[in-house]
């Protein structure tokens, strides 16, 4: 959630909530393992499809793990 809304790391800012950022959890933990990565034929030129579902649907949460209103 913190890394979809740092606007400076990913060139805009996305307000998604908890299940929305799994997808993005998942493709950081498969581009760390090499083996995972070379069977999926994951490299510098490949284009990944995420699905968020969900933005921030409980506000006061959403401030409390991310830092900031999702405003």
């Amino acid at each position: 959630m913190r890394l979809l809304a740092d606007k400076t790391r990913t060139g805009l800012r996305i307000a998604a909530g908890e299940s929305a950022g799994a997808g993005l959890a998942g493709l950081m933990v498969v581009c760390t393992d090499p083996r995972t990565k070379a069977e999926l034929h994951l490299d510098r030129r490949s284009r990944v499809l995420l699905f968020g579902t969900e933005g921030a649907t409980d506000p006061a949460l959403y401030e409390a793990l991310v830092g900031s209103t999702a405003s």
